[in-house]
């Protein structure tokens, strides 16, 4: 169909439109068949979901500082997601974990105009210039979702909290950990990334992660933990809509302003399409908050030494399935309800609207409940860690998603919207109801590498890099949770201090300095193929990213008593002295070394050793 109209008159429209002459008996089937195929025609803009750069992002510290290189060198407590038979790792009796991950996230997407595209031409035959085009916009914050409240906060951090426990001499180790293996978001405003995610938030929150660790022998431990979670997605995005179909309804309209006709004004009222809607007008936004508090998960993991320099590890973690429910709204732009509301201005229109179940009734919001279905991967990672020398350790890592099986995302409304009635006659086939978004993500092989460098007994320093391939295919790139392969990188120290109070410090950056999708490349952002796809707001554009994302982590691991007598001290400070009565002087035992004739136990705390260092000596 031709982009480019030079209508002098209305006649001429109408010969480029209708190439059989317009007699009275035929002009008005042939005028009403155009007007609902250019309604049915309008593309949509809705929201995709989703992505593998988000995993096992803000969990530990010293998973951060090796890039994730600890499935065969555990990290303490938080074993109990990156390789659960780590636990036996742990000191006996008591330990406790607290911490936090802050993040900044900086996106940067730039909008250029392909030169080989064909404009977009207005009622006079001008060019209509795309605002987006030759722009840059950069996100405000990031953003996160926070639970019981059921509310966002302009910025990202992730909490690290956990107990382990064992009797002096068992074999067996308990643990319980609260951490989040895959978050993302941002908040971007009201700049040109706005149609691709104004507002975005995907996250999996484990609350309660209870797990255990046995150890077989002096050189084998195997792990299991099973984790409660909370899934939570939070999209705000703006529509628009650049087609062909949506430029002629525009042009129309404009043709047909100030027209009156007594036919017409009884069957097809001027002007057409209520006067249309251009094809970079705002069509809307979209708004959706949804979660599910209990998406069930486990892991499985296995930990070997055969020797003092040697050690393997491998962890398996199954698939979350997630039935999210909550609250959606839709907001229709002024030009879009005085369409809908022209499609059921006579008595005419409304029955054809019926026939072909086009909405007739004009309104400014779309809300209620939706559900949603979101699956998270399998994934399996195995390690191995060589110690070349006394103070230097080795660790390299293989890392497997299966995102394959993520092929679509379903999100089912509990009424008809109106945009999903129209796309339905450009193929969609979920119905009015149902949104059906196509992801086909394909599965991710990543490896890294770290180094642990024991300077002194009480310094530990570390370092890591890890290779993150992205999961999207180019095809079905867009804007939401899409990132290509990143750079990981990763550094930090271990610090023991008094009273067995270890400190994990760490700086991790991901980056990814350029990314290209070339005008026609997704149909989930700039495809020119009318109908390809529902998302297409940066048809003409070429599209380049530019993603940084800094971290921060601080962990300190202590016994659980060192804590409860610093309650106890700062309880006595603000109690009254008459209140206190008389302590009993407590007379501790000092407890002895770990058994040294187990491998496994030789990587727990000894005098003069740092915590999770082994003794090679």
């Amino acid at each position: 169909m031709e982009r480019f109209f030079k209508p002098k008159c209305i006649a001429r429209i109408e010969s480029s439109i209708f190439p059989c002459k317009l007699n009275k008996k035929n002009k008005f089937y042939q005028i009403h068949i155009f007007i609902f195929c250019c309604l049915i025609s309008v593309l949509l803009h809705l929201p995709q979901a989703h992505a593998a750069f988000m995993e096992q992002i803000a969990i530990d510290p010293k998973a951060i500082s090796l890039a994730n290189s600890v499935t065969a060198d555990p990290p303490g407590i938080l074993s109990i997601h990156y390789n659960p038979a780590g636990l036996s790792l742990m000191g006996d009796g008591n330990y406790i974990s607290l911490g936090a991950i802050p993040v900044i996230l900086l996106k940067t997407d730039r909008f250029t105009k392909d030169s080989n595209d064909e404009p977009f031409h207005d009622f006079h035959g001008d060019v209509i210039e795309d605002p987006v085009a030759s722009t840059e916009s950069t996100n405000s914050s990031g953003r996160m979702y926070i639970p019981v409240i059921d509310s966002t906060l302009d910025m990202l951090a992730a909490p690290i909290f956990g107990i382990s426990h064992r009797k002096e001499g068992s074999k067996w180790t308990f643990g319980f950990s609260s951490y989040v293996p895959y978050a993302g978001g941002w908040e971007c405003g009201d700049n040109a990334s706005r149609f691709g995610g104004k507002s975005v938030t995907l996250q999996h929150l484990i609350y309660a992660g209870p797990a255990v660790s046995y150890r077989v022998n002096n050189n084998l431990s195997f792990g299991a933990a099973f984790g409660l979670g909370q899934t939570a997605m939070n999209i705000s995005m703006d529509m628009r809509s650049p087609n062909e179909i949506v430029n002629i309804t525009k042009i129309l309209g404009d043709a047909t302003q100030g027209m009156s006709n007594p036919i017409f004004d009884m069957t097809i009222p001027f002007p057409l399409f209520g006067g249309g809607i251009g094809p970079y007008d705002t069509i809307g936004n979209i708004a959706l908050n949804v979660r599910d508090d209990f998406s069930p998960s486990f892991n499985l993991g296995v930990l070997w030494e055969p020797f003092d320099w040697l050690s393997f590890g491998a962890v398996y973690q199954s698939a979350i399935k997630a039935h999210l429910n909550g609250k959606y709204e839709m907001q229709y732009s002024d030009a879009w309800q005085r369409m809908v509301a022209w499609s059921g201005s006579t008595a005419i229109m409304q029955i054809m609207s019926i026939i072909f179940d086009l909405p007739y009734e004009a309104t400014s919001m779309q809300s209620g409940t939706a559900t949603a279905e979101l699956e998270w991967p399998q994934m399996a990672s195995f390690g191995v860690k060589i110690k070349p020398f006394k103070r230097l350790s080795l660790m390299a890592d293989l890392h497997w998603a299966e995102w394959s099986s993520v092929k679509r995302d379903n999100i089912e409304f509990d009424q008809k919207i109106q945009l999903l009635q129209l796309a339905k006659y450009m193929g969609y086939t979920g119905g009015s109801y149902n949104m059906i978004l196509e992801r086909n993500f394909k599965d991710t092989w990543n490896w890294s590498v770290g180094v642990q460098y024991q300077l002194f007994d009480w310094l530990a320093l570390r370092a890591g890099y890890e290779n993150r391939t992205g999961s999207t295919q180019d095809q079905y790139y867009d804007l939401l949770y899409a990132l290509p392969t990143v750079d990981y990188y990763g550094a930090g120290m271990g610090i023991k201090l008094k009273n067995n109070i270890d400190i994990d410090l760490a700086l991790g950056w991901l980056v990814n300095k350029s990314y290209k999708v070339n005008n026609g490349t997704s149909v989930n952002m700039n495809s020119t193929q009318l109908g390809s796809g529902l998302n297409n707001p940066y048809r003409g554009l070429n599209y380049e990213q530019e993603m940084n994302i800094i971290l921060g982590a601080l962990k300190a691991t202590m016994p659980l008593e060192v804590v409860t007598d610093m309650l106890y001290a700062g309880l006595d400070m603000v109690t009254p002295a008459r209140w206190r009565g008389t302590k009993k002087k407590v007379v501790t035992e000092e407890l002895a070394p770990p058994d040294v004739t187990s491998r496994i136990i030789n990587n727990l705390r000894t005098d003069g050793k740092y915590f999770y260092t082994e003794d090679s000596e």
